[in-house]
């Protein structure tokens, strides 16, 4: 009776076994879980910390770009300014040596016409002599129009003033781009910075589909950011 007694009840520690085996096996899956989480988001907190480093390098190096164009541009304006003086007064110096010629010539006075005449720029004495070519003179042996109508009459002082303003427009455009660039690279650290803080969090709840669904958010932002950051142009610097 005894042995079979003995036999029915069995040992205490033989029946805690399967109950802390059970409990041995949730708690290292609840370590797991964890830990998976921790690690997802030490990675996304470490890509998402360099990539904003690099917004943030990139957006200083498109702001030097920017200023740099802006001061290409103010220089530019400057010496279209300066050429168009030199070319406002090389226009009046013609005009006044030309009317000056016109009325020696009207009075016959071929001496100071032919005199005036030697002391045309350099730049009106082709239009000048394609004038006197062209048309019909009148009593006074002049053809319609001016020197000043001619193809020829080019000054060069007002090209360059030209040009400088058409490149200073460019550099001025160049100035925007590089500005909205700049602007859109501190766009990617905002990104990131958003990462971090979803990430950085994420470990602090103790429920799992917190935990993840705060992970889910970092890598949608993360993925937004890296898109955007690397389909703007890269400044290195060297």
């Amino acid at each position: 009776m005894e042995s079979d007694q003995i036999k029915t009840t069995g040992s205490p520690a033989a029946t805690d076994e399967p109950a802390a085996e059970s409990s041995f096996v949730d708690t290292a899956r609840g370590l797991w879980q964890d830990e998976r989480v921790e690690i997802v988001a030490a990675i996304l907190l470490a890509l998402a910390t360099v990539l904003s480093a690099w917004g943030a390098y990139q957006a200083t190096r498109w702001s030097g770009e920017q200023a740099d164009a802006y001061a290409a541009s103010a220089a530019l304006r400057a010496s279209a300014s300066r050429q168009g003086t030199v070319a406002s007064r090389n226009v009046q110096v013609d005009v006044s040596t030309f009317l000056a010629w016109a009325e020696a010539k009207a009075r016959g006075d071929e001496r100071l016409s032919t005199f005036l005449e030697s002391r045309f720029r350099a730049e009106f004495k082709a239009p000048f002599e394609a004038w006197r070519k062209n048309g019909t003179a009148d009593e006074q042996g002049l053809p319609a129009g001016t020197p000043f109508d001619q193809p020829e009459y080019v000054v060069a002082a007002q090209v360059k003033a030209d040009q400088d303003n058409a490149d200073a427009d460019k550099a001025l455009e160049q100035a925007r781009k590089d500005n909205q660039i700049s602007d859109n690279f501190v766009l990617t650290a905002v990104l990131f910075a958003s990462v971090l803080f979803f990430a950085g969090t994420a470990a602090k709840f103790r429920p799992q589909w917190i935990r993840w669904s705060m992970i889910a958010v970092a890598v949608f932002v993360f993925g937004l950011g890296l898109v955007v950051e690397f389909s703007l142009p890269q400044s290195i610097g060297f």
